[in-house]
C-alpha cells in the first residue's frame, strides 16, 4: 500500500502540455478518456440508482404539500358523506362536520358554528325528531328553557388535589 501512495504523489510531479492550447497541466489532474465509454460496472449502476431514487425524493418533496392537502379534502368529503349517512338532519343544516359533537343524551348533538375556525358564533342543540312521548317532553322543555333565557356559562377545574372546584 505504500508504494502505491509513494507512485500517487510522484504522480503529481508530472507534466504535461496540452496539444490543443498548450497549456501546462499536471497529469494527476487529467481526466483520461477514450473514444468508446469504458464497460459498465456495478458502480456505475449503483450510480444510476441513487440519482433516480434523488430525483425521485426531490419530486416528492415538490409536491408533498399538495399531496397532504389532497388528503385532507378527501378526508373532509368523507366525513361530510358519513355524516349524511348517519344524520341527514344535521346535512342539510351545512354544518361543518368538525363543528359537531355527539352528545347522545338529553339531545343527540351539538353544534357549535364556527369552532373550527376558531371563532364560535353560535350554540345549537340538534336532535332526531322525537319517536316517544317522553322524547318530546324532554324536547319542549330544553326549548322553553332556552327561551325564556335560563341559560348560563360555568367553568369548573380539577384542582391540585383531585376535586373538582368551581371557578368564580
Amino acid at each position: 500500500m505504500t508504494r502505491f501512495l509513494i507512485w500517487f504523489e510522484e504522480l503529481k510531479q508530472l507534466y504535461g502540455i496540452c496539444p490543443c492550447c498548450g497549456e501546462l497541466f499536471r497529469l494527476s489532474d487529467v481526466d483520461i478518456f477514450t473514444k468508446t465509454p469504458p464497460p459498465k460496472t456495478v458502480f456505475d449502476d449503483i450510480e444510476n440508482q441513487r440519482r433516480r431514487l434523488e430525483d425521485a425524493r426531490e419530486k416528492f418533496e415538490d409536491k408533498k404539500e399538495e399531496i397532504k392537502e389532497r388528503a385532507t379534502e378527501r378526508g373532509r368529503a368523507k366525513a361530510q358523506r358519513k355524516l349524511r349517512k348517519i344524520s341527514p338532519f344535521l346535512y342539510d343544516r351545512a354544518v361543518n362536520a368538525n363543528d359537531i359533537k355527539v352528545i347522545f343524551d338529553p339531545v343527540e348533538y351539538i353544534v357549535f358554528r364556527g369552532l373550527t375556525d376558531e371563532n364560535c358564533t353560535s350554540l345549537e342543540l340538534v336532535d332526531h325528531p322525537s319517536e316517544t312521548k317522553e322524547r318530546e317532553i324532554v324536547q319542549c322543555s330544553i326549548q322553553q328553557a332556552i327561551a325564556a333565557g335560563n341559560i348560563e356559562w360555568q367553568t369548573f377545574r380539577i384542582n391540585d388535589s383531585g376535586k373538582i372546584v368551581q371557578e368564580k
